[in-house]
């Protein structure tokens, strides 16, 4: 699946593949499946924060460090589609702001589909 995002300003291709499990173990030396239980985890959080409840919900996702997974997974569907992308810290520092929080929608329908089967 392909999805293009915008972060900054500048346009983001997306891409999810059966390359990206591989690709995510190579550049943060964890598993995808293991760390996809943790995404979840912290995008439902996100998802409940933004329905209205307070943003407090979200402290603890920053004070364990959990957040750093988020990175991770956008970074790891930008790499599948631009192999030639930077490191993820050279490439988070290309950007001013990067609004997760905005575009973690679009990163979820990434992950779902990555992860479920289409019905016949």
């Amino acid at each position: 699946m392909e999805k293009t995002i915008n972060i900054d300003g500048k346009d983001v291709k997306l891409i999810s593949s059966g390359a990206t499990p591989i690709i995510y173990k190579n550049a943060f030396g964890r598993d995808f499946f293991a760390d996809l239980g943790q995404f979840l985890k912290i995008a439902e959080t996100a998802n409940k924060s933004k329905k209205g409840q307070e943003m407090a919900a979200l402290l603890p996702l920053f004070e364990n460090g959990d957040i750093a997974i988020m990175y991770n997974f956008v970074w790891v569907y930008a790499k599948n589609a631009d192999m030639r992308l930077k490191p993820l810290d050279e490439w988070l520092a290309d950007f001013v702001e990067f609004p997760m929080f905005d575009f973690l929608g679009d990163v979820m329908e990434l992950v779902m589909r990555s992860v479920t089967t289409k019905k016949a």
